[in-house]
């Protein structure tokens, strides 16, 4: 056959390979909206009426706690409804009744009572602040009132949990205690790993987040909705210690924080919805339950950040809560959905694009699958090279001095932002102060769903370094866009429970998971892993300058967790819906975040700023927040690095305003943290009350 032949020959072979693929899709597309049709019939209709009512529920020790529910209007006597719990102490009343209403009339409409509870000592709720996040009090209190919506004259005697972050953490904890009237939870950008996966250290590394300034404020407001300023409002809220210093006696992984982690429990045993995002500090988990647990779970992780599906950004999005309304009809109404004979886990596979913070939607598309690990994966592996290379063969004749050092630079990282996650910019000149190595110019796309694992063998002149690794995609332009990373806390490379410093000189190897990723690496484009000992302010400094190794060879290598770009299910997802905002109150002013970082050759100083301005009104009462936060290190004296944040509150109100003003600074040292964090309440212009707590907490491996 001539060689126009052949080529016209596989031309028509390829194409109508392609009508076939477009039949194939067309039909189970047309197959599954005929499904879908037939289900939706079946699913709980939007044409209830509801009233917002606020009660109290009594403790067993007689404290009451704070309930708002959002109730439909029954349309027959004897009509009972299911209850959906979030229970936080993100108080309701004020901080969160805007974005409540949007989420629990969605679902009051089709015949749900959403429960949305303050956490005791905050909020509405009566009684003392614990002592900690998730504590015994709030997590038995949580079931006590599992039990009682189950039982309110209402109620169908089927209760849900959901939430996101805080919500979706404690429905986890909640559910893992099998509370009988839990039938199922949603838990959205939640974890199972308290020490190394949420916002107080991150992969084992210390971590100073804006939340830990924002929660220890709103802790010390009075009771709405009266805010009584009294002796027991001082003596329960304004004069509690702030858990900002909890969380600095606790450096290292232990029972404290292993005590309510799923991922050191047995397995779940109540069914679990599961959703994360892609640039999202919490995404891991949804994988990690998915796989173990023994109830059914259905898991997605989109491309947005820390946000609800139909609303993170960037997009694409999707109504995530016509998705629950099935799971919720499924597991609390008895209504057979269709939800368990779909694909159970779904990920958006984000298509490489060139670094912007500017996204409104990422390009990409949706896979779905019945299982995780997904049948089609396997790992790849590239070896780094002295030639700043990645191989996908390791040198054999690697010499014994082939080794590239590494300068620690402290303020290195700052175009990361302040956790894995988050929409980024280029990424060039952070990776001009790491080591980077890249593969050769992709001649075809390469796709990864999963965690890259990393393996590196290094040494140290110091007994106390951290290391960054960040998967990186470098576009023909030169652009670098970030696609995930990790931290590694070297102290506790043998174990996470019991730390062992570095023997200065020696050599060592450490191995770790990047965050859950998904990508697409296009022809043209280059694999990059960067490799640093700081990110800023991501991770707190550590306190000696010097220089690490990295040595190569057969313990120096990255794995990619490679797919096929056919495989995989379509997906059909409902298009996100207008939420109903709340009759008597409004946003006035909602700012973006305004994030800035700057690097003062002169001083050596590296400034990383974040601001906040919020006001919104319900009813006649408005209320303002002001924020700014500020990472600071140097150079020359990286042990002395430095946090401040300042946060304003004004709550003016019917015949009374209330102004709160909360300070915090904390510096180090080499081998202390110093903490200083100070309250002054306002009442009409007056200061009528200030508490200052400081303390010296030594380091422990940070």
């Amino acid at each position: 056959m001539k060689p126009h032949s052949r080529l016209l020959f596989k031309l028509f072979v390829l194409y109508f390979r392609f009508l076939d693929n477009v039949r194939r899709l067309q039909f189970i597309r047309l197959e599954k909206k005929q499904a879908m049709s037939s289900v939706n019939q079946n699913l709980s209709r939007a044409d209830y009426k509801f009233r917002v009512q606020q009660e109290m529920l009594t403790m067993p020790d007689g404290v009451k706690l704070a309930v708002t529910y959002y109730k439909p209007i029954s349309k027959t006597e004897d009509e009972k409804f299911p209850a959906i719990l979030e229970m936080l102490p993100y108080r309701k009343d004020d901080f969160f009744y805007l974005r409540d209403y949007q989420r629990a009339s969605y679902f009051a409409k089709r015949g749900y009572v959403i429960a949305r509870v303050d956490v005791r000592g905050t909020g509405g709720s009566e009684g003392t602040l614990p002592d900690h996040e998730y504590s015994d009090e709030e997590l038995n209190d949580a079931i006590t009132v599992i039990a009682q919506l189950s039982q309110m004259y209402w109620s169908s005697g089927k209760v849900g949990m959901y939430g996101i972050s805080w919500g979706g953490f404690n429905a986890l904890m909640v559910a893992q205690k099998q509370p009988p009237a839990l039938k199922a939870i949603i838990a959205v950008n939640a974890t199972d790993d308290l020490f190394y996966n949420d916002v107080h250290y991150i992969d084992g590394v210390l971590h100073m987040d804006t939340y830990a300034h924002q929660i220890i404020s709103d802790n010390a407001l009075p009771r709405s909705p009266d805010y009584r300023v009294d002796e027991a409002f001082f003596q329960e809220r304004f004069e509690r210690e702030p858990w900002l210093f909890t969380w600095f006696r606790q450096q290292q992984d232990g029972t404290f924080w292993r005590r309510e982690s799923l991922r050191f429990q047995s397995p779940l045993k109540t069914p679990a919805y599961l959703i994360g995002g892609l640039l999202d500090g919490y995404r891991d988990f949804a994988i990690r339950i998915f796989q173990h647990s023994e109830a059914p779970v259905l898991a997605e992780i989109g491309p947005w950040n820390h946000d609800w599906p139909d609303t993170g950004k960037p997009g694409p999005n999707y109504e995530w809560r016509e998705r629950a309304l099935r799971w919720w009809d499924y597991w609390l109404k008895g209504i057979n959905t269709g939800i368990l004979e779909e694909p159970r886990f779904m990920t958006f596979v984000r298509d490489g694009y060139e670094p912007s913070i500017e996204y409104q939607e990422v390009p990409g598309h949706w896979r779905c699958e019945t299982t995780w690990p997904l049948p089609d994966s396997r790992d790849q592996r590239f070896y780094l090279s002295a030639q700043h290379q990645l191989q996908p063969e390791t040198v054999i004749a690697a010499k014994v001095n082939d080794s590239h050092s590494l300068v620690y630079h402290p303020g290195s990282g700052m175009a990361a932002g302040i956790w894995w996650g988050e929409q980024t910019g280029d990424m060039a000149a952070d990776d001009a102060q790491s080591l980077v190595y890249d593969s050769d110019v992709l001649t075809e796309t390469l796709e990864i769903i999963g965690q890259p694992q990393v393996s590196l063998q290094v040494a140290a002149d110091g007994p106390l370094y951290q290391w960054t690794v960040r998967l990186e995609d470098v576009s023909p332009t030169g652009k670098v866009s970030l696609v995930s990373g990790a931290l590694i806390n070297p102290s506790q490379r043998m174990s996470r429970l019991t730390p062992q410093a570095l023997v200065p000189g020696q050599t060592t190897t450490l191995k770790t998971k990047i965050h859950f990723t998904t990508w697409r690496f296009k022809p043209g484009h280059r694999i990059r892993l960067a490799i640093a000992n700081a990110q800023f302010p991501m991770a707190w400094p550590t306190p000696t300058k010097g220089k690490t190794t990295l040595w190569f060879g057969t313990d120096t290598w990255i794995d990619l967790p490679l797919v096929s770009q056919a495989s995989g299910l379509p997906c059909l997802l409902p298009i996100p819906e207008k939420n109903d905002e709340s009759p008597d109150g409004r946003s006035l002013t909602s700012e973006p975040a305004n994030t800035t970082f700057n690097y003062d050759q002169k001083t050596g100083d590296s400034v990383f700023t974040i601001t906040y301005n919020l006001e919104w009104e319900i009813g006649p009462k408005n209320f303002k927040e002001k924020e700014k936060y500020q990472w600071i290190v140097n150079d020359v004296s990286p042990a002395n690095a430095q946090f401040k944040g300042d946060r304003q509150l004004i709550f003016t109100l019917p015949n009374n305003q209330l102004k709160l003003i909360s300070l915090v600074n904390i510096q180090s040292d080499q081998f202390y943290f110093r903490l200083t964090f100070t309250r002054t309440l306002f009442q009409n212009g007056q200061q009528i009350r200030q508490k200052t707590w400081s303390e010296s907490i030594p380091r422990v491996y940070q």
